[in-house]
């Protein structure tokens, strides 16, 4: 799993985002490796959160989003922190709720499993291994 990730997945039980990221394990590509088109109204790859920068895109005005100017943004973030953040592979980890800290999610082989308890009971036995 990416970083990346976490600019678009939210808690699917509360709607919480962004999820928070506990890394337990990561992998580091040797290799550059190419980046997806970056975005129009950021100048980077996320649109709206950089978890790997942990830096809100977007301007939260109660009824509004907005996003932040981009030379604020560059401040913060940029393409080439992007291409860093690619290099990196979350392997194993958690993904916590930030509404309800009941909801916590593995990533496991680098796979975010985003299922509640219950859907994990009734599919796999209650275990994920």
């Amino acid at each position: 799993m990416k970083h990346r990730l976490l600019d678009l997945l939210a808690c699917p039980v509360e709607k919480g985002w962004p999820l928070k990221l506990e890394i337990q394990n990561e992998e580091t590509e040797e290799e550059e490796l190419d980046i997806p088109v970056v975005c129009d109204e950021t100048q980077v790859v996320c649109k709206y959160y950089c978890n790997f920068k942990n830096f809100f895109l977007i301007v939260d005005s109660g009824s509004e989003e907005r996003f932040k100017p981009v030379d604020e943004i560059k401040k913060h973030v940029t393409v080439e922190d992007c291409k860093s953040c690619f290099q990196i592979d979350i392997t194993q980890g958690l993904l916590h709720c930030p509404v309800d800290e009941e909801h916590v999610y593995k990533i496991k082989d680098g796979i975010p499993i985003m299922l509640t308890k219950e859907q994990i009971d009734e599919i796999y036995g209650g275990k994920i291994e």
